[in-house]
């Protein structure tokens, strides 16, 4: 039973919406916890193979729980001023060599939605975002988090965290840079604005536009096509481009050939030939 979202299995693909219309399904912490049972149980089933996330019209996902936010600054108006003596790189430098070795979702609520988008880019499932509305802060992280994503012609994206006095910190500091560049990624950032589907799929952040009522039938498409094939290469071939995104070109070719010999080994890759050996379609199981 979930609250905050809504789950239906179409085939052998999850369909996850967010779903808190009265916030324009913003994520608090029930619904990221929520989201974190669901993916549980996707990566531990046999027969679920790819997943679709989208949201309750009109929005994707507003992004973090605003009004919660302003509880958890009331609760922490006796704190300190910002020292006066250090420049902010300075004092996040000391901030930084303070913290512990690894860190993951901390004690605070807005830490532990925060990390929602790490769990989705570590998803060894394929993963689609059909961003139905309006994707802001948050909810465009947790889109950019999605190995593809598919627009409707309503999609609206921004870095909102720069209007709240705040910084992005829900990864897209690591994504945006990779995926549109440095110039493109501080303009996003240091204004916030908000971007129409057009601009999204002309920076490349938007993979494919589709008219708004046709966006769930044109991703479950593409999905239930991603989730008949080899998934579990599909996995390898995942962890192996998010390595090759901080490597040279001749490590990437000696990480590919561990991948590879695990690739050879897969039921699906016998099938795949034989298929092409007798000329049919081939049937693939994701192992």
């Amino acid at each position: 039973m979930t609250d905050f979202i809504d789950v239906q299995e179409v085939g052998n693909v999850m369909v996850m919406t967010l779903d808190d219309p009265t916030t324009r399904n913003s994520i608090g912490e029930e619904m990221a916890t929520e989201i974190n049972q669901e993916i549980d149980r996707l990566e531990k089933s046999s027969t679920l193979r790819a997943l679709v996330i989208t949201g309750r019209d009109p929005s994707f996902c507003s992004g973090a729980n605003v009004k919660r936010m302003n509880s958890a600054n009331e609760d922490r108006a006796d704190e300190p001023a910002l020292p006066d003596d250090r420049s902010p790189w300075q004092y996040l430098d000391q901030r930084w060599s303070e913290m512990p070795d690894e860190t993951r979702a901390g004690e605070e609520e807005i830490d532990g939605v925060r990390f929602v988008p790490l769990r989705l880019h570590e998803l060894q499932k394929p993963s689609i975002a059909a961003v139905n509305g309006f994707a802001m802060g948050l909810g465009m992280g947790i889109a950019l988090s999605c190995d593809i994503r598919i627009g409707s012609q309503n999609a609206r994206m921004a870095e909102t965290f720069i209007r709240r006095g705040l910084i992005p910190a829900d990864g897209s500091c690591w994504q945006l840079p990779r995926m549109i560049g440095l110039g493109n990624t501080m303009m996003l950032q240091y204004t916030g604005d908000v971007m129409n589907a057009e601009e999204c799929h002309r920076l490349g952040i938007i993979n494919k536009i589709t008219p708004h009522d046709e966006l769930m039938e044109t991703t479950l498409d593409l999905a239930q096509r991603i989730a008949d094939g080899p998934t579990y290469s599909q996995a390898l071939i995942k962890r192996l481009v998010q390595r090759s995104l901080n490597i040279d070109f001749a490590e990437s070719l000696r990480l590919a050939g561990p991948a590879q010999t695990i690739a050879r080994s897969t039921d699906d890759h016998k099938e795949g030939v034989r298929a092409f050996v007798e000329k049919r379609q081939p049937a693939f199981k994701g192992r």
